[in-house]
């Protein structure tokens, strides 16, 4: 495969009744587009097909008639219904050998978990002739990579390469990453390098306005918004070819920088809590979370990243007001003559976790998710929240739209990035 075409245009082909039914997420093709854009490949089409024969066969063959390259996932089992690789070298005209290499290493791993094989893995070393094996590290199936020559829609001989992957990401995932990527690299000059620019605080049409001029001039980098609960996020992507060592992306991103300010919480992969806990763990400060309308929701949030017990001390869910005062402290003057949701709430309950949990920050949240109103000078959406330090108390009130859970939701965002701020001043 040395003298080769350059590889432009690839489809994704993942086989599987269990992913047709909905009983297994397929994360395979968001992995693989993904992979396949770094490397300046085109993915103009992902296609899921059950373990049938005929709908099989005819899939790839139109894909490898219209596409340069064709990633398949799945069925490549030692069952009955895994045709994959069967199914596919009958398509490119390849006759399956046994490849010791691969029957070995299937040995190999059955010593290791101290199983013999059975005799129906055997099938799994059936590749086909004239093809590049890739060796399973972490499974039993192996992969492979063959050209198949399909007659295209204009009555010529089409000229495609398939790529034959395990299904399961465990095993999936390595192999591409480790010895199809590579041989991958060589197809294609041109490379896309992608930066993120992550916002909160600001709305999405709001943040647009602020770079309308960049849009609409964008040649290469290009940016690409984004908007999710609560967030505004901006993809700037680079063509570039892969000998070619220019950075067009680093003046965007500083004229964002410019522009935005501290909207800007992350530039690169982190989520909004997971630089809350980073600034957390490099100044050595410990946190917790006094939560009403939340329901826990903050801490359970927070404990999604690795290594949080490192900074997460607890969480007080005091959903009813005599949770508020035993456990918080917050008084009865205030609960009668404030409410619930209150300034005065938000900040006694604070102050009060602070002192209970003897934390350096403390948080409080509490407010109307809905679906109805407390009165009419406190509609649902309506949320305060405090935050308690060495350096005092503040407090931030907010109305959210939306359903429960979207207030719910944007509620803890804006308590993570409440935190973001306040420790932005310690080192001012």
């Amino acid at each position: 495969m040395k003298n080769h075409p350059v590889i432009y245009s690839a489809e994704i082909i993942c086989v599987g009744t269990e992913l047709l039914m909905g009983q297994v997420v397929n994360t395979n093709a968001n992995y693989l587009a993904s992979e396949l854009a770094s490397l300046g490949i085109s993915s103009y089409r992902q296609i899921v097909i059950g373990d049938n024969h005929q709908r099989l066969a005819e899939q790839i063959r139109l894909s490898a008639s219209r596409s340069d390259l064709v990633l398949l996932t799945g069925g490549l089992g030692p069952t009955s219904d895994d045709i994959t690789m069967e199914v596919a070298a009958k398509v490119a005209g390849k006759t399956l050998v046994l490849n010791e290499e691969s029957l070995e290493t299937m040995k190999s791993f059955y010593r290791r978990i101290c199983r013999n094989m059975p005799v129906s893995n055997k099938k799994q070393a059936m590749l086909p002739e004239e093809s590049i094996v890739f060796q399973n590290a972490n499974g039993t199936a192996p992969g492979a990579m063959f050209k198949a020559h399909i007659p295209s829609s204009e009555d010529k001989e089409h000229e495609a390469y398939l790529v034959l992957l395990p299904g399961p990401p465990s095993e999936m995932r390595p192999m591409f990453s480790t010895q199809v990527r590579p041989i991958l690299e060589q197809y294609n000059s041109v490379r896309f390098k992608t930066e993120y620019v992550r916002l909160y605080g600001i709305g999405e049409s709001t943040a647009e306005e602020r770079i309308n001029d960049l849009i609409d001039n964008q040649t290469n980098p290009t940016i690409a918004p984004y908007a999710s609960e609560g967030e505004c996020l901006f993809r700037i992507t680079q063509k570039f070819d892969k000998d070619d060592a220019s950075d067009l992306i680093t003046p965007v991103i500083n004229t964002f920088k410019e522009r935005f300010g501290e909207y800007i919480y992350e530039v690169g992969n982190r989520t909004l809590k997971e630089v809350v806990f980073d600034m957390l763990s490099e100044k050595k400060l410990t946190l917790s979370f006094a939560e009403s309308c939340t329901a826990g929701m903050a801490s359970g949030e927070f404990v999604d990243v690795p290594g949080s017990s490192k900074v997460l001390i607890g969480s007080i869910v005091a959903y009813d007001n005599r949770v508020k005062q035993q456990l918080l402290g917050v008084t009865t003057d205030v609960l009668e003559n404030m409410g619930s949701v209150s300034r005065e709430c938000a900040i006694e309950m604070a102050e009060g976790c602070r002192k209970l949990l003897n934390t350096d920050i403390s948080v409080s949240i509490t407010g109307i998710a809905g679906p109805s109103a407390y009165s009419t000078d406190k509609p649902v959406g309506l949320v305060y929240l405090a935050l308690s330090d060495k350096n005092g108390t503040i407090v931030s009130e907010i109305h959210l739209s939306g359903n429960r859970m979207r207030v719910r939701k944007v509620s803890v965002l804006h308590a993570f990035d409440m935190i973001r701020k306040r420790l932005l001043d310690y080192e001012s």
